[in-house]
């Protein structure tokens, strides 16, 4: 690891590493960055980091922006850059904060100059906030070179939750998790639900994305019946819940009765409807527990796994031979 101390309460950088998958060479510390330059395992590049802290004054950032662009282009090899820039580049990236348009230009002029890259940041739209949240702006980021940037295109920054302080931190994720489209089961109970093959077809019909090649039309129109297949499964279940609830405490009501009297044909006649619903909204349930486990086999059953033995040991017959 290595560190530049804060001062009072503000500042103070830190930059540690596993030195199985990067070995440091050399690094630079100054008030307001501290950069390293090392080797990673697998990389026969040099790799830079740039840790940062800019300073409130723009003069004074613009000061570090000038001597970090000269460090930048006088060194080869991959360039990561991140930290508190203490400056955003547009007007969107605040809320209810002032907007200096020259410290953005200035900014913006930096990471020209040095030939730099953002990713976009996911998981929050601002990584700063104030106390009573009124505040929002996005000083903290990730900067990269081009040999980075063409080497992890599809790399991102997200944005993780904010905890103990009025920064969100960010992280700068070089694999790749996109694992194609996300799959969307279809229970057979649903198949019987009131809606189900209206939804289905409306979507079909309403459905509408021209331009595009077939298979990429294939997947759109998929996914737009896939969400509206969402939005009325979530209603189903809604409906299903509240149901169940009124035909329970209909049922527990008579039910009350009979320690008392005995039932009408009318009270009679309502004790078996809620029976009937309820028994049919458990045995919607039970079909859908059996088609996971169905699922659960067919993915798990044939391994030589712990679900295989945990079920071929609950059917063993225990045989005995008699002298």
């Amino acid at each position: 690891m290595e560190a530049v101390d804060s001062v009072g309460l503000s500042g103070g950088l830190i930059c540690m590493w596993d030195e199985d998958f990067f070995q440091m060479e050399e690094s630079n510390k100054n008030r307001n960055f501290l950069h390293i330059k090392g080797r990673m395992v697998g990389c026969n590049e040099y790799v830079n980091f740039l840790n940062i802290y800019m300073p409130q004054g723009i003069t004074a950032k613009k000061d570090l922006w000038d001597a970090l662009s000269v460090i930048v282009n006088s060194l080869d090899g991959l360039w990561i850059i991140g930290g508190d820039f203490n400056s955003v580049r547009f007007r969107e990236e605040r809320r209810n904060c002032s907007f200096k348009s020259s410290c953005a230009n200035n900014f913006n002029s930096f990471i020209y100059d040095a030939g730099l890259f953002e990713y976009d940041l996911r998981g929050a739209r601002f990584t700063w906030r104030s106390e009573n949240g009124k505040k929002l702006s996005k000083p903290d980021r990730f900067l990269v070179n081009s040999e980075f940037f063409n080497n992890w295109p599809e790399a991102r920054v997200q944005a993780l939750p904010r905890l103990w302080s009025d920064h969100c931190p960010i992280i700068l994720i070089s694999k790749s998790v996109n694992f194609g489209a996300r799959p969307f089961r279809v229970f057979n109970s649903w198949l019987g639900k009131e809606g189900f093959s209206e939804v289905v077809e409306e979507a079909c019909s309403n459905f509408s994305c021209p331009g595009y090649p077939p298979d990429v039309f294939l997947v759109r129109k998929l996914g737009y019946i896939r969400c509206k297949l969402r939005e009325w499964r979530d209603k189903m279940i809604r409906k299903d819940c509240e149901v169940c609830s009124r035909a329970m405490e209909e049922i527990a009501a008579i039910e009350s009765i009979l320690d008392s009297r005995e039932l009408s044909e009318e009270e009679e006649w309502i004790l078996a409807e809620n029976k009937n619903i309820v028994a049919e909204i458990e045995y919607a349930k039970v079909m859908d527990l059996k088609q996971r486990s169905r699922v659960k086999w067919a993915k798990e059953g044939d391994e030589n796994s712990k679900f295989f033995h945990s079920l071929i040991n609950c059917r063993k017959l225990a045989i005995r031979s008699m002298a």
